[in-house]
């Protein structure tokens, strides 16, 4: 729908309601009386009906009036909000950073690093996605930074990476899947394994690849149920069921519960090396690891 009113002809309008005449509302609003009573002629033509009694002194209100000062009021307050956001941003743009990760990065670490970045006027958006869609979206411009497993071999020359921390991983099962402890490795051998990430680097998958039968689910919700229902077994990340009442836990092996340590690597583009905060972010990153 057309708008056939200007903001100066709503803002003639209310300035002359709340002062009373057209000579004050000129003097609030710094223009010259002709030019405001113009402002309100124009206005009323166009609505075809008049907003004012100018029989009275000071003006009063018509009943149609009365209705469509209220609503401009309004729209001014929200333009004058508008205006002060407008040139707030011009001051200073908007941060923003996107963030990929997966089931392996600590949601406590995520949730902190949010939070802190919130409190200086970052917006840090958090994409989970696997290794291989982070990279294509890193590529696109889409994602600034994601934290991954280290694949013990060189980086693509497309991005730059960091060591940020290191994650321990560990059995995890329904307490009712073992009917011995320790749990051998025969018995993990013969129970079905849940993986957690498709698409993990093949070392990585036959380090975690135990049993003859695996099922992926990349999924950390369905991944809980399907362990909690005895479905099977997992490596996970120990940070995973971290203060969270849960039908699932850690199981004592036959490895013995030293778990499997895993380092995690920030990565990014090159080209990012110039983001304003994107440093700053890293550097955090790896002290949240660092302090567990």
């Amino acid at each position: 729908m057309a708008i056939n009113f200007s903001l100066a002809q709503i803002e003639a309008f209310a300035c002359v309601v709340e002062s009373g005449s057209i000579t004050h509302a000129a003097k609030r609003m710094n223009k010259d009386r002709t030019t405001v009573s113009e402002l309100l002629d124009y206005l009323e033509l166009d609505l075809g009906y008049a907003l004012f009694d100018r029989h009275c002194r000071p003006f009063a209100l018509t009943e149609r009036g009365g209705l469509l000062y209220r609503r401009a009021r309004l729209f001014l307050n929200e333009a004058q909000a508008f205006s002060y956001l407008a040139m707030q941003q011009q001051k200073q743009p908007p941060q923003t950073l996107t963030l990929s990760y997966d089931i392996f990065t600590p949601r406590t670490l995520l949730a902190t690093l949010a939070e802190e970045c919130r409190c200086q006027g970052v917006q840090l958006n958090l994409c989970y996605q696997d290794r291989h869609e982070a990279e294509q979206a890193l590529q696109k411009g889409e994602s600034d930074i994601g934290i991954y497993q280290a694949v013990n071999k060189s980086v693509s020359e497309r991005f730059k990476w960091r060591a940020v921390g290191s994650i321990e991983m560990g059995v995890y099962a329904s307490p009712s899947l073992f009917a011995h402890r320790p749990v051998s490795q025969l018995s993990l051998t013969a129970c079905n394994q849940l993986i957690p990430n498709k698409g993990l680097e093949d070392h990585l998958a036959r380090r975690l690849q135990i049993a003859d039968r695996v099922q992926f689910v990349n999924d950390a919700m369905l991944l809980e149920s399907l362990l909690g229902n005895g479905a099977g077994w997992a490596f996970l990340p120990a940070h995973v069921l971290d203060g969270r009442k849960s039908h699932i836990e850690r199981i004592e092996t036959e490895m013995g519960n030293s778990g499997i340590v895993h380092t995690m690597v920030a990565i990014w583009q090159p080209g990012q090396a110039g983001h304003p905060i994107l440093n700053q972010v890293l550097d955090r990153i790896t002290e949240l690891f660092a302090a567990g």
